[in-house]
């Protein structure tokens, strides 16, 4: 279970999966690669995290659509997925100066299965965590991307993991967060990665009081960063998990994100079952009207698992010290 069900805590009317992670969606998997050490007496505390779909996500891209809040991002790969509507990837998510090696990584775990490939679309997202992580060093490598990647499974990691491990929300130390939602018979899952927020900004779950355990309050004034990606077996199309990811914001704005001047925000969606084979002439789907009640409570389904995923992220995340001695206070919910 992720952090925010282990707190005993609860959010919303639709009911969580199994592990109440983004990989209750069949065939999702996540894996981490951290990387904490001191270079010539400079902090490193940084990582990437990889979000691996079922099957063949070259020969028989998944179905996507995405929503960028605020482009204040050095993200690659999400032209490609705004016109045509497929995701040919995983997704990797890292800092930002890590975002050209963790792109490398993703063309030769595509190359290595594809070797006839001549175009490739590879999708990272990235949040800066320069205020714990001396990210100028650029310490990430193609080879750490590739060991997240090969790291996947059913069980994520949360906190300061991965991509996470740097990461500062609201002032308090964040990381990775996780949740999801059963619509039956579907299921939609969120991965957030927050770092983003001023102290004054957050809104806890009522009636949730938060404690926060030592430490400075990290990075005020920052503007910070906000991915989010979801994941479905709902056969949604391109334009429909769009909308997915608009909901995902919601999610998001009820825990006080500011979306400021120096944000990037994306969010990002795609289902498992609707794939679009490269060679294929037409492709035979089932669709899930727009007016629909079942579409209708996919899109609560996401808000309500994004909001859990953020949580969740600053629920696990554990005491970091970074540069320059730094290190966020973390909390913890008072009385439980």
């Amino acid at each position: 279970m992720n952090a925010f069900r282990c707190a005993g805590l609860t959010l919303g009317s639709l009911p969580p999966g199994p592990r109440a992670m983004i990989t209750d969606v069949p065939g999702v998997r996540v894996g981490h690669y951290t990387l904490i050490e001191d270079v010539k007496g400079s902090a490193i505390r940084t990582g990437v995290t990889a979000i691996v779909p079922p099957g063949d996500p070259y020969a028989e891209p998944l179905a996507a659509g995405i929503f960028v809040l605020h482009g204040h991002g050095k993200a690659t790969g999400l032209w490609q997925i705004q016109d045509l509507g497929e995701l040919e990837t995983p997704i990797l998510l890292t800092n930002t100066l890590a975002v050209f090696s963790c792109a490398e990584a993703l063309l030769t775990w595509t190359l290595k299965r594809h070797p006839q490939a001549r175009s490739v679309n590879p999708v990272v997202l990235e949040c800066n965590d320069g205020w714990l992580s001396t990210i100028e060093f650029r310490p990430l490598q193609e080879k750490h991307a590739l060991l997240a990647l090969d790291a996947a499974s059913e069980e994520v990691a949360e906190g300061c993991v991965g991509a996470g491990t740097g990461m500062i929300a609201f002032g308090y130390k964040s990381g990775i967060g996780t949740a999801s939602r059963i619509v039956d018979p579907y299921t939609v899952g969120a991965l957030a990665l927050p770092n983003m927020g001023r102290r004054e900004d957050f809104v806890p779950p009522s009636p949730l009081a938060l404690s926060p355990f030592g430490g400075e309050a990290g990075s005020e004034g920052m503007g910070g960063s906000l991915i989010v990606v979801l994941a479905t077996d709902a056969p949604l199309l391109p334009a429909q998990l769009a909308r997915l990811c608009r909901r995902g914001l919601l999610g998001a704005a009820r825990t006080g994100a500011p979306a400021d001047t120096g944000s990037g925000d994306f969010f990002l969606a795609f289902s498992t079952t609707l794939r679009l084979p490269r060679d294929a002439k037409s492709v035979a789907v089932e669709i899930i009207p727009d007016r629909s009640r079942l579409m209708g409570e996919l899109y609560r389904a996401a808000a309500e698992a994004t909001q859990e995923a953020i949580y969740s992220a600053l629920l696990a995340a554990t005491p970091l010290t970074g540069r320059e001695g730094r290190s966020p206070p973390i909390f913890r919910p008072k009385n439980r």
